[in-house]
Parts: structure tokens; sequence; C-alpha cells
């Protein structure tokens, strides 16, 4: 059996894909991932963040989890500010503790969710040289199609 050969990052077939999927910009999650309508903005985010062709079915499901647990963070700090407003008697110090605890162990995960699916700054910007180069053309793309969507080029949106 032969493994499926890549197509080089900077072939014309990696550039029409990359304009293909800037110009999709986003993978819509799977509805059994169990993604919020509040995480959709980090779901936006976490998707662009490598080419979408790199994306496979059981990524998007993990992704979905990570976009839950990244907006988890944030009503936890949002807790956490509360909380620390609060002044004499009504401060509970061990309340702080807690939401505290939680945000730190929510943080390690979302980093090894990210490491997991190869979206972490290392792997998108650092020596993973297939992966960046595949982002370069993506990102290229995008910016290709924000500089030029005053609708008088043609662009390959379906």
């Amino acid at each position: 059996m032969t493994a499926k050969k890549k197509t080089r990052s900077d072939s014309t077939t990696a550039v029409i894909r990359a304009m293909d999927n800037a110009a999709k910009n986003t993978i819509e999650p799977p509805e059994h991932a169990g993604l919020t309508a509040k995480a959709r903005p980090f779901w936006d985010a976490n998707i662009k963040s490598k080419s979408l062709d790199l994306w496979t079915d059981t990524d998007l499901i993990e992704c979905a989890d990570l976009c839950n647990n990244q907006l988890r963070i944030l009503e936890l700090r949002k807790e956490l500010a509360k909380e620390n407003k609060k002044t004499g008697e009504e401060r509970n110090s061990n309340e702080i503790k807690r939401i505290d605890k939680q945000i730190t162990d929510l943080g390690r995960l979302v980093a090894a969710q990210k490491r997991n699916l190869q979206i972490h700054s290392h792997a998108t910007n650092g020596e993973s040289r297939d992966q960046v180069n595949h982002n370069k053309n993506e990102q290229e793309a995008r910016r290709y199609l924000g500089k030029h969507d005053d609708g008088l080029l043609a662009t390959p949106i379906h």
C-alpha cells in the first residue's frame, strides 16, 4: 500500500488550495461536537490558525472542546474579577483560590489541546516547515482577498 503523496507547499496546487480555503474562511463545527454558541469566536480564531485542509474530523471535535474550555477560562476570569472587587467580610479568599486554581488547570488543558491540534505558536510559526508554508499561503490569500474586496476582481468564491 502506497501512502498518498503530499502536495508541496510551494506548488501551484497548494496556492490554489490556499486561495480556496481563504475564500471559505472557516469550517463549520460538527453538530455532535458540542460547541456552545458563545464559544464560536474562539472556534473561528482557532480554525484559521492552520490551513483548513489539514483539519481532520477528530481534530474538529477536539477543537470544539478547546473552544469551550477557552470560553470557560474567560467566564472564570470575570468571576475572579468580581470576587477581587469585594471587600471586608464579603471577600471570600477560598472562593478566589478555587477560581484561580480552575483557571490554572484549564489553562494547562488548553495548552495541551493546542499542542495536540498543532495550533500552538511553535507549530504555526516555528519549525514545522510544511505547516508554516501551508499557513503562509492561506494567510497571504486572505490578505489578498481583504485588500481586493471591492468586487472588481474575480475571486474563487463558490
